[in-house]
This record gives structure tokens, sequence and C-alpha cells, in this order.
């Protein structure tokens, strides 16, 4: 029983020493810095294990969890997704939704970076986009020679005064806005627990 405890506490022990460092190489105080932080430290993790995290669903959870997901704001996200039903939804029901999009969310963001296949990230400088909220424009060159355009949208966390990514926008494209076409007439018709239920399902290789 000890052998097995000392086993088991050994992967958890490695992904928390593996996030006190990613967390210290990222600078959440400086929106842009955060994104070239997270771009210098993302980038050669992924080209070092593309093939593996194409072909294993588990360990592109592990990897997203990792390297994106401390910086990004999911209960916000949801929140926006889910609309005016959020406010007569359960605390379980909140949370389960926030659960399963953010498993949805990081493989399509994780699946889109496979694909990129990535060579240089080049951050712009932020546009401001409201109260406490920027825009920090970045351009993904491929190992193609082609190039796409990727735009972060984040704000300051007022608790903490850290910078957090609410949406990414891809080649014009708002990912929360696409939750939200996607999820809303879903929710309105079959409700939110359909919706949970229907995420879960879609979800279970990615556990």
């Amino acid at each position: 029983m000890k052998k097995q405890l000392t086993l088991g506490f050994v992967p958890l022990l490695l992904m928390l020493l593996t996030l006190g460092q990613v967390s210290a190489q990222v600078n959440q105080q400086d929106p842009q810095q955060m994104i070239i932080d997270l771009s210098r430290v993302i980038l050669p993790e992924l080209k070092e294990r593309a093939v593996e995290l194409a072909n294993q669903p588990a360990e592109l959870q592990k990897f997203t969890e990792t390297y994106a997901l401390p910086y990004i704001d999911t209960p916000r996200m949801a929140r926006f997704i889910v609309g005016r039903p959020w406010r007569s939804a359960t605390e379980g029901q909140q949370q389960a939704f926030i659960d399963e999009f953010t498993k949805s969310m990081l493989r399509s963001y994780s699946t889109s970076l496979l694909k990129f296949d990535i060579d240089k990230i080049d951050v712009a400088a932020p546009i401001p986009d409201g109260s406490d909220r920027v825009l920090i424009p970045t351009r993904i060159l491929q190992g193609s020679g082609r190039s796409a355009e990727v735009v972060y949208r984040v704000f300051k966390d007022k608790d903490s005064g850290n910078w957090m990514i609410y949406d990414v926008i891809v080649e014009g494209i708002s990912v929360l806005v696409s939750f939200r076409e996607a999820y809303s007439s879903d929710i309105e018709r079959h409700g939110l627990e359909q919706v949970i239920a229907s995420l879960k399902e879609r979800n279970k290789d990615f556990n």
C-alpha cells in the first residue's frame, strides 16, 4: 500500500514542479510580456512533442492544463457562453459546464496549435480594448512559410492584479463567440443539463 501511494505521488509531484517552473517563467503583470513568455515556454515543448500530443489525447490534455489553463479565465468565458440561463443554473450545473467547456476549449485550442506547425510567434504591442482590457495581436509563422493572425483578448483581474486571457481570435474568428453561437440554441431548446451531458460524451477521450 505504501509503495502504491509513493508511486502515485511521483507524477503529482512532477506535475506540481512543472507548473511551478512554467509559472515562474510567465510574467502576468504585463499583458504583452505574458503572451511573449507563454510563446517562449510553449513553442519548444510543442515542437518537441508534436507527434506524441497529436496521437495521445490524454497527454494533450495534460499539456494544455499545464501550459495554457493557468492563464485562461474559463469561468468568465463559461458565463458569457451560457448567457441568461447562467443565473438560474445551480452551482453544480455551473461548475459542470465550466469543467466540460474547459476541456472542449482546450482541445480546440491545442489542436489548432498542432495544425499550425509553428516555427515562430511574433507578439505586437497591446491595443486598448476598454477598462483594464487589451488586445494582444500575434502572427504565427509556420514551417511552410505561411502565417496566421491570432489575437488574444486579455483583462486585468482586480483581485490578483494578474492579466488573464478570456478570448482567442484566430484568423478573425472569436473562440468565445463561436462557442456561444454553437451552444446557445441548444441550451435554449434542450436545457443546460442536456448540453452538459452532450459535452461530457464528446470529451470522453480527453480525460
